[in-house]
């Protein structure tokens, strides 16, 4: 049986998902929105503005794609020199990934020893603009 992800917003207009095993989108939802339904919640980072009030009710479901994991957010502290190096390495490790001459230390790192498929390019970025604050 497939598996979907399901959002809902909450809190302020913050952003949760759950992964939900079901036969459609519509009983994903159904499921999740059952008071029976027990699975964990889990914040997206994504929060709405208050202008641009637009919460996914009705559909907000979507199917989990192979080998997606839904994951919460780890918070940290970091100075701002901190913060730079952490900026200076992503971008760094942006230039490898696009020059595909990761080196395995690199790549284990990245994918967290083959845990999961590690963030493109793309997902480097947004993390970039992200703490570039």
């Amino acid at each position: 049986m497939p598996k979907y992800v399901v959002r809902k917003g909450r809190d302020a207009f913050v952003y949760y998902e759950t992964v939900v095993e079901a036969a459609t989108p519509e009983e994903a939802q159904a499921l999740a929105e059952s008071t029976n339904y027990d699975g964990e919640w889990v914040a997206t980072g994504e929060i709405s503005e208050f202008d641009d009030y637009d919460i996914d009710e009705y559909d907000g479901v979507r199917r989990l794609e192979d080998g997606e994991i839904i994951e919460g957010f780890v918070n940290i502290s970091v100075t701002g020199k901190e913060r730079d190096a952490m900026l200076a390495g992503l971008r760094l490790l942006q230039v490898a990934l696009a020059r595909r001459d990761g080196d395995p230390p690199l790549r284990s790192i990245l994918t967290r020893v083959g845990a999961h498929a590690g963030a493109d390019l793309t997902r480097i970025d947004a993390l970039c603009e992200r703490i570039n604050i």
